[in-house]
């Protein structure tokens, strides 16, 4: 008997490495809380339902990735902003009472952001602990321009890592 081995080979490997990219995003969880220990972690589905829920006011979410990023895709009605930026430039025309919520890939770059938001006086800020990754790997929904997508632009080698097949655009690696 003889047993075709590219589809068991397939098989063997598309577990593992799903596996492997949940096992690297909760990972990089951890490092995150305990490199930013200031900064407000909000998960994905706590943020899912600050969104559908009208009585609340609706946060500003804010996208801390490359051009390149934000074009594969984003969250409804998220704004990209440089990762460079000012806090006071962020900030301008932002109402002190507004809640903020960074994301970026996986969760380093707006952590950043978050830090210098909350260190420029804004008392609601949040970084979407596990990033556009975790929130596309959970299913949530996704944008690109005005159409749904499920991709995401993995940014490097290492977010090819963190994302498993069915959710990682196809687009070159960048830098920051």
């Amino acid at each position: 008997l003889v047993r075709p081995r590219l589809p068991l080979r397939v098989c063997r490997r598309a577990v593992p490495c799903a596996l492997m990219s949940a096992l690297l995003r909760t990972l990089a969880r951890v490092f995150l809380r305990i490199c930013f220990p200031q900064v407000k972690q909000l998960p994905p589905a706590p943020l899912a339902a600050w969104l559908t829920d009208s009585s609340r006011l609706q946060p500003l979410l804010l996208d801390v990735r490359q051009p390149e990023e934000f074009a594969v895709s984003h969250l409804t009605g998220a704004r990209r902003v440089d990762f460079g930026s000012r806090a006071e430039d962020v900030l301008a025309g932002v109402p002190d009472g507004q809640p903020i919520v960074c994301y970026c890939a996986a969760g380093f770059r707006s952590s950043i952001m978050a830090t210098r938001l909350a260190r420029a006086s804004h008392k609601e800020v949040f970084n979407l602990e596990g990033a556009i990754f975790d929130w596309a790997c959970e299913g949530r929904p996704l944008v690109c321009g005005d159409q749904p997508t499920r991709d995401v632009h993995p940014f490097n080698w290492l977010g090819r890592l963190l994302l498993p097949r069915d959710v990682r655009a196809s687009a070159p690696s960048l830098r920051h």
